[in-house]
């Protein structure tokens, strides 16, 4: 699938070095996994892959190839959600009659949705007649039979069927496959654009195996009968999945990559990369506008260049961009990938807390949204964080501002903060959401720096941040991080705070002074 988005791959982008590191850790995983070659007894269970797409044989030649026995099946059933359009001949269903076995009886069993007529106590089957109409005319000895998938009774009934499933059979064995193709042109890798699916397929002897050909049996879907008037599909159903959105068209491969990120000033951009010369009079329109962000004219004012980085303003990255082009007749989707989670912005609840949301957080023991919830609706109630209605008077007394009470406060937030960083962290993303994370160290030194503090007060405050970083002691379990990648990002951290600071203003308070460097010299050792 990556080729077809990338076929230059000598220098891959950030979502395909992601993708290919993935596949890379998944093989090394799995080496070891099940055997490489397929049982000899015909008392296993076999299994193999069904896929398609471009230049792949489509399914039905890959199943009959995986076929054990010279007599063909003579009973196929299929579930699906969608098929051809209802106009056309259909394909696939004629493809099917050609697996079974010829001459002799055969059947094709085709267990869709429906739904009642109303008034008229009708069936609507979620079908084209075309499957019907399909069955060879030629022939004695075959049925072409419809049953409606029963309902969900132990399925959750919010969402539609989206079972693709083929089951082929004979007298001795089932080859039984599921995955993502439709019973579609395009699903089942037939035509000139066929999709790209990947199904599974059991092969079990029924004879041999008893107790794997009941699994199978059990694993298919309840269906009843359908009255013999049933009606089909006239139209194709609006969301069908294999096809394309009016006004879609495919993107042309001069258009490479496209990254959004952000440098170490927290500036958002976007980068674009052109693998030579795409379509005359060529336009990138903002997914959810038609504002232009970008065309060909001042692409050839910068001379044309292969990669190109453009600043990105608004608050919300992209997720795509609409391409259009001279003589299109249509939109191209052109997606966007984040270069790192690092690039991504946090949720607009959760941009530039206040310290007192901050330590909040930090020193709660509810779940992040039960004390973001509170603090929401404080602030819909009018009142500022960390208020909250108090009735007993001697309480009434704001004790907030002084000096000893908010660091106390600051110093729990601190236990708390050492004690979430102390935890083993899986990746490099969840070590950076701790650090610079909306509620991580960097925004708790951020609150302080936006606080209306005395400046030594601050500094004192970044200081006792620093000193709680080096006493960290990391934790290590599989899987996670080792303890010194840890330490070299809280060191790298400590860097960040220290330059924050400016000693000189410090000049009147020796003792603090003093104080601020120990706390930073320990810290950084």
């Amino acid at each position: 699938a990556v080729s077809f988005a990338a076929p230059e791959q000598a220098n891959p982008g950030p979502a395909i070095a992601r993708w290919i590191h993935f596949l890379d850790g998944v093989s090394k995983v799995t080496r070891r996994w099940g055997t490489r070659h397929p049982p000899h007894s015909l008392a296993k269970t076999r299994v193999f892959a069904v896929t398609t797409g471009p230049k792949r044989r489509n399914a039905f030649d890959t199943v009959r190839e995986c076929w054990p026995d010279a007599s063909p099946p003579n009973q196929a059933f299929v579930i699906s959600p969608f098929f051809d359009p209802p106009e056309a001949p259909n394909t696939p269903a004629q493809k099917l009659w050609n697996l079974l076995r010829q001459p002799g009886s055969a059947s094709v069993q085709f267990e869709v949705t429906a739904e009642d007529v109303p008034n008229d106590g009708g069936v609507l089957l979620h079908a084209p007649e075309a499957l019907r109409k399909a069955q060879p005319a030629d022939r004695d000895n075959v049925e072409t039979v419809f049953r409606r998938l029963r309902d969900k009774d132990d399925v959750e009934d919010t969402r539609p069927y989206h079972a693709k499933c083929l089951r082929l059979e004979n007298e001795c064995w089932t080859i039984y496959q599921l995955g993502s193709s439709n019973f579609t042109t395009a699903g089942l890798g037939f035509g000139k654009a066929p999709n790209l699916e990947a199904n599974l397929a059991y092969k079990v002897c029924h004879r041999r195996n008893a107790k794997a050909s009941r699994a199978l049996m059990q694993a298919w879907l309840n269906s009843e009968e359908v009255p013999t008037n049933a009606r089909f599909l006239r139209e194709p159903p609006n969301d069908s999945e294999d096809a394309p959105m009016p006004g879609e068209i495919l993107l042309p491969t001069e258009f490479g990559e496209a990254t959004f990120a952000c440098d170490s000033q927290h500036h958002a951009f976007v980068e674009l990369t052109f693998q030579g010369r795409p379509p005359t009079g060529w336009r990138l329109l903002l997914e959810d506008k038609g504002e232009v962000f970008f065309s060909e004219t001042r692409w050839r004012s910068q001379r044309r260049p292969l990669r190109l980085r453009l600043d990105w303003r608004a608050d919300r990255p992209p997720s795509a961009f609409r391409v259009k082009w001279s003589g299109s007749n249509g939109e191209a989707w052109w997606p966007v990938n984040a270069r790192d989670a690092a690039s991504l912005p946090p949720p607009s609840e959760l941009r530039n807390l206040s310290l007192d949301t901050l330590i909040e957080i930090l020193t709660s023991a509810r779940p992040l949204h039960h004390v973001m919830r509170r603090c929401l609706q404080r602030r819909s109630d009018g009142a500022t964080d960390g208020e909250s209605p108090q009735l007993d008077p001697h309480k009434r007394v704001d004790t907030s501002g002084f000096l000893l009470q908010r660091t106390r406060r600051i110093s729990w937030a601190l236990a708390a903060l050492r004690e979430r960083l102390a935890q083993p962290v899986p990746s490099r993303e969840a070590l950076n959401w701790r650090l610079h994370g909306p509620y991580g160290v960097m925004a708790l030194v951020n609150a302080i720096g936006h606080e209306d503090r005395l400046e030594q007060e601050k500094c004192f405050l970044l200081a006792e941040i620093a000193v709680e970083l080096a006493r960290v002691v990391p934790r290590h379990a599989p899987g996670c991080l080792q303890r010194r990648q840890v330490s070299a990002a809280l060191r790298e951290c400590v860097r960040g705070i220290r330059s924050r600071i400016q000693v000189k203003t410090l000049g009147k308070f020796p003792e603090l002074k003093s104080y601020v460097k120990r706390a930073f010299k320990e810290a950084s050792a």
